[in-house]
C-alpha cells in the first residue's frame, strides 16, 4: 500500500457490483470469492476510533506478521479513509495489504450505499456525503443498497456478508470461516456477536478499544451475553501477532 496514493488501483482494477438488500447473492461477486488459493475465509470487523498514527501502523503490522502464509480470502468493509491526500489506514484496508504480501489470497469488500454515489474532481467514485471512497486494494466490492433511491443504515451489509461466507462453506468447499475483530463500535459488537453464534472462531483482539475490548471484559466476568458462547471467543494481545498466527495455523486458516 502506497499511502501517498490513496486513490490509486493495486492491480488491474476493482470490481464493483451493486446489489439490492433483497436480492439474492450475486454469483460474480461470489465467483470472486473462489479465486483464494486455500478456501478459507477471515472477515476483519472493526475500526480504528480514538487511535493516533502510530497505532495505525502497528495494526498493519500486526496483521502482517499475523498471517504470513494466508492464502485465503481477506475482506472486511470496502471503503478507505483519506486525509491530507494520504491513506489513513483503517481495519478495511488490513485486507488489501495481507494480499499484496502473500500470492494467493484474494481480498474482497462489502459496504451499504448510506447516500447517493457520486463522480467528483476528476471522476473519482465517492460513496457519501463524507467523501469517503472505495478502498482500491481489492479485487471486488459488493455494495449493499436499499433500493435505488433509498438510503441505508451502516449495518445493511452485515446480513449478506455472513450469508455469502456460509454459501462459500456450502458450495464452494470452504473449510474455516471465522472473524477478527479490531477495535469499532456498536456494529461491531453486533457481528462478533453474531459471529459467536455461528460456531466460527472468534478473534477478538485486546487492547485495541471499544466493542473488542468490550466483549472481552465481558467474557472475563461471564456475562450471560456471551457465557454460552465462550469456547467460540479467542483474545488475543494487540503486542503478540505470533500467538494469532499460532491460533490460525491451528484452526486451518494457514498452513503450519
Amino acid at each position: 500500500m502506497d499511502r501517498t496514493r490513496p486513490y490509486h488501483v493495486n492491480g488491474e482494477k476493482v470490481h464493483l457490483v451493486v446489489m439490492n438488500a433483497t436480492d439474492g447473492l450475486p454469483a460474480a461477486f461470489a465467483l470472486m470469492g473462489t479465486r483464494a488459493r486455500k478456501k478459507v475465509a477471515l472477515r476483519f470487523l472493526g475500526g480504528c476510533k480514538g487511535m493516533g498514527p502510530d497505532d495505525k501502523r502497528a495494526m498493519l503490522s500486526f496483521f502482517s506478521k499475523a498471517l504470513r502464509g494466508f492464502e485465503g480470502l481477506a475482506w472486511s468493509g470496502g471503503t478507505r479513509q483519506v486525509a491530507n491526500g494520504e491513506v489513513d489506514p483503517m481495519v478495511t484496508d488490513v485486507p488489501g495489504l495481507i494480499a499484496s504480501e502473500n500470492p494467493g489470497c484474494v481480498a474482497l469488500g462489502t459496504c451499504p450505499r448510506t447516500s447517493m454515489l457520486s463522480l467528483q474532481e476528476d471522476s473519482r467514485l465517492v460513496l457519501d456525503e463524507y467523501g469517503t471512497v472505495p478502498n482500491p486494494d481489492m479485487l471486488g466490492i459488493l455494495i449493499v443498497q436499499n433500493g435505488p433511491d433509498g438510503k441505508a443504515e451502516w449495518d445493511l451489509d452485515v446480513p449478506t456478508y455472513f450469508t455469502m461466507m456460509e454459501h462459500w462453506r456450502t458450495y464452494a468447499g470452504f473449510e474455516a470461516l471465522g472473524t477478527i475483530a479490531w477495535n469499532g463500535g456498536p456494529i461491531t459488537k453486533d457481528e462478533i456477536m453474531h459471529s459467536a453464534r455461528r460456531g466460527w472462531p472468534t478473534v477478538l483482539v485486546e487492547g485495541t478499544g471499544r466493542a473488542a475490548d468490550e466483549v472481552i471484559a465481558q467474557i472475563e466476568s461471564g456475562h450471560a451475553d456471551v457465557a454460552k458462547f465462550i469456547p467460540q471467543f479467542h483474545v488475543i494481545s494487540k503486542n503478540d501477532p505470533v500467538s494469532l498466527r499460532n491460533l490460525l495455523v491451528a484452526s486451518a486458516f494457514i498452513e503450519g
